[in-house]
């Protein structure tokens, strides 16, 4: 019986762990980009990669997602490399403004006017983590139920 309490109480852990601990990196993740592109030094980037990445099989519809590779030099002389999302037009040689905070030049970003993918992302991210805990209480609170009536002998 103490196996299985322990068992329960492993899995319950990872399933509320797990969502929270990704939360936890979107946010400092959309923290960091938002940080730099409101309060960070501007400088110019040239896109020196774009990888085209397909998904297919499994039964689920083909996906596409495309990595984009960024060099810059900061106004000390510095340079970096970083990966960030671009319009899909973007192609290698392109030059973009990009955004860093001097503190933390490889947290750059690419520094595109009125861009809000990153909060849209993590609003969408953070929904779905609601939902992922409720779940993850409900199915501890029921096995909670469910263990409280092996342990009366029901």
């Amino acid at each position: 019986m103490i196996f299985v309490v322990l068992v329960f109480v492993a899995l319950v852990s990872v399933i509320v762990i797990a969502p929270v601990a990704a939360g936890v990196m979107a946010v400092r993740k959309v923290r960091r980009r938002t940080r730099a592109q409101r309060h960070g030094l501007r400088t110019e980037g040239r896109c020196i990669r774009v990888e085209t990445v397909r998904r297919s099989g499994g039964g689920y519809a083909t996906s596409t997602r495309r990595y984009y590779l960024f060099e810059y030099v900061t106004h000390d002389g510095r340079q970096f490399r970083f990966e960030d999302s671009a319009p899909n037009t973007t192609m290698p040689g392109d030059i973009l403004a990009v955004s860093y905070l001097p503190e933390d030049p490889e947290g750059a970003t690419v520094a595109l006017p009125g861009d809000r993918t990153a909060q849209r992302e993590l609003g969408c991210f953070l929904v779905f983590l609601g939902v992922a805990l409720a779940i993850a209480l409900t199915v501890a609170g029921v096995g909670v139920g469910v263990l409280s009536l092996f342990a009366a002998g029901v």
